[in-house]
């Protein structure tokens, strides 16, 4: 079976209710264009910016989280989606949750290579899950952690996974020289013939805290298990793009 894919490079708000209404859109426009699976960037539900402690809370997440799993369950969509998660003892996490289309959830992929400002609101991950999403095995490296060739490719071994999906916020980094295509889609590249599967960044078209860091957001890069950038979405816009796994073409739908 050609599985439908769709990349909801959709833009972040300020409150959890704010993407979770963009996240409900996105699913629904995947689902009139017969796709399967649809992933959302890091920390789609809540948003990515310096209100995160405010919107971090169980008791904000998960009533969102069960939404979406409904949600998923009545399009028979599955969802990469990124969401705060949190341990018994109080520990929070950046983490990716891969729910099938069951609504059920099949993985949850903790953020192990935080940065040192994330470190001091959450904790590190240990694991890197597998899950799967309508027969795909699907797993996430979450935006710097693409990085990590090495500890990524230990964890995730040719033959492991179908798709990986980026979530993340990931730009050119203004303290290098310039690059086409930039390092992080090298990266990407790289991914992709360390594990010999399909990747899928879902990149932020945007950022709030500092709205200029908008300038290279977006550019949503899937490439192939041999490392081809099949393609890549608009840069700064905010829309789902959908494609069949493996073409290298996409639709485009604006929001």
């Amino acid at each position: 079976m050609a599985h439908r894919v769709a990349i909801a490079q959709i833009a972040m708000h300020w409150t959890t209710p704010e993407n979770v209404a963009a996240i409900r859109w996105a699913m629904n426009l995947a689902q009139s264009k017969d796709v399967q699976i649809c992933g959302f960037s890091e920390l789609a539900v809540t948003g990515f910016h310096r209100q995160i402690a405010r919107e971090a809370r169980p008791e904000v997440v998960s009533p969102a989280i069960r939404e979406l799993q409904a949600l998923g369950a009545k399009l028979s969509l599955g969802i990469a989606v990124g969401a705060p998660t949190f341990s018994d003892d109080g520990a929070k996490f950046i983490s990716h949750l891969l729910i099938d289309e069951y609504g059920k959830t099949a993985a949850v992929v903790p953020k192990r290579g935080l940065t040192d400002p994330e470190a001091t609101f959450f904790s590190r991950g240990s694991s890197r899950p597998i899950g799967k999403l309508h027969g795909l095995r699907r797993s996430a490296v979450i935006c710097r952690e693409v990085e990590d060739h090495e500890l990524v490719s230990a964890q995730l071994p040719p033959g492991t996974v179908d798709l990986i999906f980026v979530p993340g916020a990931l730009r050119q980094d203004p303290d290098r020289p310039w690059s086409d295509p930039p390092e992080y889609v090298r990266n990407i590249q790289r991914l992709a013939r360390a594990t010999r599967s399909y990747v899928v960044q879902t990149n932020w078209p945007n950022a709030l805290n500092r709205p200029e860091e908008s300038i290279e957001g977006g550019g949503s890069t899937v490439a192939s298990p041999d490392g081809e950038v099949l393609f890549r979405l608009p840069e700064q816009t905010s829309g789902v793009g959908i494609f069949t796994l493996g073409e290298r073409h996409f639709e485009w739908h604006p929001r």
